[in-house]
């Protein structure tokens, strides 16, 4: 289940809040900092293609990410109204040509999800799965404003409490 929902124009002005926004929900929900980056970067990607997909056919509907907690992992969907098109299948890095530029999204993509669909339907779907360990990171409070117990933002390095010394 998709617990939140982004429109944004089709202008990469706006990949950078994409990014922001899908992974202080996604840390929120449990998703460690070393995860959070890989998300951020197949968000950013994902985000860009759909972007760039309904520049090229001047699309002016927004593009659409919808995401949450999903069953034990953080689910991210982008929608594009684009033209879509076919993924290419899975590389071999010994035989893929690496000298060319683009087209390294769909690869990146699938090498830092742990699950990737792309959906032709109207445009293009990409359905992204991370997994999350949900000890502790169900997003509760203990009452002191932080998941952890100790009033510390989730994953701080700065635990809060004595503050003497």
């Amino acid at each position: 289940m998709n617990e939140v929902e982004l429109r944004l124009p089709p202008d990469v002005a706006y990949v950078g809040i994409a990014r922001l926004v899908v992974t202080a929900a996604a840390r929120r929900h449990g998703l460690d900092d070393a995860r959070a980056e890989d998300l951020k970067i197949a968000v950013s990607e994902a985000t860009t293609n759909a972007i760039l997909a309904h520049q090229r056919v001047e699309e002016e509907q927004p593009i659409v990410l919808a995401f949450g907690p999903e069953a034990g992992q953080f689910q991210v969907l982008i929608r594009d109204t684009g033209p879509g098109f076919e993924p290419p299948p899975p590389d071999d890095p010994d035989t893929r040509d690496w000298t060319q530029e683009g087209g390294l999204g769909v690869t990146v993509i699938r090498g830092l999800a742990d699950e990737v669909m792309f959906v032709r339907e109207r445009g293009t779907c990409v359905d992204m799965k991370f997994s999350v360990e949900l000890d502790n990171h169900d997003g509760a409070s203990d009452g002191n404003g932080s998941p952890d117990g100790d009033g510390s933002p989730a994953g701080s390095a700065f635990p809060r409490g004595d503050s003497s010394g």
